[in-house]
Order: C-alpha cells, then sequence, then structure tokens
C-alpha cells in the first residue's frame, strides 16, 4: 500500500533548503528514505520506531525513520499517520512528514 506524503512546514522547508544548497549525498539518502516510507515505512532500513514525547505532540504516535545511522549528526525523518484524505469517493492514506534532519 503506498502512502500520500505531507510535509508539515518544518519539514518542507528543511527539504527545500537542502535542494538549494545543501550535500547532494545527502539530499539523495533523504530522497531515497523518502522513497521508501512512502512504500513501506516500516522498511527494515528505515528502522522506523515510535518516537515517545515530541515537542508540541505528546499525546499523538509520533515515529522515528533513519536518513543515516552511523554517522555524527545522523538525520532523522519524523512523521506520524494520517490524517486520512478521501478523494474522489476513494480513500487516501496519509503521512505527515514533521520534521527531516539531525536526531533531536
Amino acid at each position: 500500500m503506498a502512502y500520500q506524503l505531507r510535509f508539515a512546514p518544518a519539514a518542507a522547508d528543511a527539504l527545500a533548503r537542502l535542494e538549494k544548497r545543501g550535500p547532494a549525498a545527502k539530499l539523495k539518502k533523504v530522497r531515497k528514505a523518502l522513497g521508501l516510507l512512502q512504500t513501506d515505512p516500516m522498511y527494515p532500513g528505515l528502522h522506523s520506531h515510535r518516537y515517545h514525547l515530541f515537542p508540541g505532540l505528546e499525546k499523538d504516535k509520533v515515529w522515528d525513520s533513519y536518513v543515516e545511522n552511523r554517522t555524527p549528526g545522523a538525520w532523522r525523518i519524523y512523521w506520524m499517520y494520517g490524517p486520512d484524505e478521501v478523494r474522489d469517493g476513494v480513500e487516501v492514506s496519509v503521512i505527515t512528514v514533521l520534521v527531516i534532519g539531525p536526531h533531536l
């Protein structure tokens, strides 16, 4: 099942900055991780796990997936399921990407 990705302002800004002046290697890793997240959020290489007490969303289920591992300042993608949408009478499953950047 494929998910539609929706980006919170912080995630959209981080991605835009990376596309404009970030290292190409980092952008490639982020795009690969987003693609895997869109197709299978529990893909083993993402190491997705529940992130407890996300600032501002303490009562929501927020997940943390790896962009990088075993590197100083390793990047992560913080995300949550939903809210799902209905388009032309068809329900679309959504993942909202909250933050893209160094591990919190």
